[in-house]
């Protein structure tokens, strides 16, 4: 990947989730040449089918190459660990960089992919994802499971997933498709938009989905698709 360098023009955008205490950091303008990742995409990536990678996202994913794998974990350590607080002595691990593109209609969705997940139960993992699309393809949204009052999930929670898959299934006309909005299960408390080159991060723990809110976000079309770069790291304590 050429000209992969971060924009000295980036921005940082602190955004508070209601009901917690915790925070989305939103990177405008986040490589200089964003534009080189999409050739990636276009050119050199080979996209593996759904469920390939052992997760419930809708579409297709390749790895991404380790140049921007580390200069994702160089910017969460320089420019967001600062931010976090009790953090700023522990280090960021990124273990998994994916290229995607959204595929999969809503017709043949599992229950899984109509509800909010999460990408993990710890408090130290992180999600990233890099819009390389824009608003009108739908950018992501964070959720509260309205019958446990509950955003973030931690490990003793995890009983609470199996509860919300048959929440779900007894909703079925509620959840028919993609969730792009509050229902009588989950209520939306943050949307973010997505915007071409832009940089989203947040606890993987929190409960969150994409907005595939037209047909052309589940297109699977590379030139006009969802394509996004999604990512996740480790914090790593010390001492």
């Amino acid at each position: 990947m050429k000209d992969l360098k971060l924009n000295p023009e980036l921005t940082i955008k602190e955004v508070a989730i209601p009901h917690t205490n915790l925070k989305v950091y939103i990177i405008d303008n986040f490589l200089l040449s964003a534009q080189s990742s999409v050739n990636f995409a276009k050119n050199i990536a080979y996209f593996n089918p759904m469920h390939a990678d052992n997760s419930y996202y809708p579409g297709v994913r390749d790895n991404m190459p380790e140049p921007y794998i580390r200069l994702l974990q160089t910017f969460f350590q320089n420019e967001i660990m600062p931010k976090l607080a009790g953090q700023q002595n522990n280090t960021i691990k990124v273990h998994k960089s994916l290229m995607s593109l959204v595929t999969c209609p809503p017709s043949q969705l599992l229950t899984e992919q109509k509800m909010p997940h999460v990408d993990s139960c710890k408090n130290n993992e992180y999600a990233f994802i890099h819009y390389l699309s824009g608003a009108e393809l739908g950018g992501t949204s964070i959720y509260r499971y309205l019958p446990k009052d509950i955003i973030q999930l931690h490990e003793s929670d995890e009983v609470i997933l199996d509860e919300m898959l048959s929440a779900v299934r007894a909703e079925k006309s509620e959840h028919s498709g993609y969730i792009t909005q509050s229902t009588s299960l989950f209520e939306q408390v943050l949307s973010i938009d997505a915007k071409f080159n832009r940089l989203v991060i947040y606890q993987g723990n929190l409960l969150h989905g994409a907005n595939l809110v037209s047909k052309a976000s589940y297109s699977g079309d590379l030139e006009n698709g969802r394509l996004s770069i999604t990512s996740f790291a480790s914090l790593l304590t010390h001492g």
